[in-house]
């Protein structure tokens, strides 16, 4: 067998013993609260067997993950050229605020309407 293959093996017996502490500490708690019990803290027991699960299922899946790809920006651009980056859609801007950002003294005719359009946008 791969050691993959064994590694995700022990992190699903891991998870299903995280399981069973966590039936555990409710059944504990349940019967505690029966028998009129003020003190509902978990057992040690219930405790450490959660917390070691976490720890051996962390470790397995971390493991058995295998190589990361590298997420720099340097190896993602090496895949595009320059060209085909800048000639997406979402770089070309067709409507904007430009035209209502230019001085006034630029368009005479058109300026009294832009004018009047902010203005309402502004009541």
């Amino acid at each position: 067998m791969s050691a993959k293959l064994v590694l995700q093996g022990i992190a699903v017996a891991a998870f299903m013993a995280m399981l069973h502490s966590g039936y555990s500490a409710r059944e504990y708690l349940m019967y505690s609260k029966s028998i009129g019990r003020q003190d509902l803290s978990l057992p040690i027991e219930i405790v450490l067997e959660c917390l070691v699960s976490l720890a051996i299922m962390t470790v397995a899946l971390v493991i058995s993950v295998g190589k990361l790809k590298p997420i720099s920006y340097e190896a993602e651009m090496k895949r595009y050229s320059i060209d085909g980056v800048f000639s997406r859609p979402s770089f070309q801007a067709f409507n904007h605020r430009g035209r209502y950002l230019r001085p006034l003294v630029d368009q005479p005719a058109v300026t009294q309407y832009k004018v009047d359009v902010i203005c309402d946008f502004c009541k």
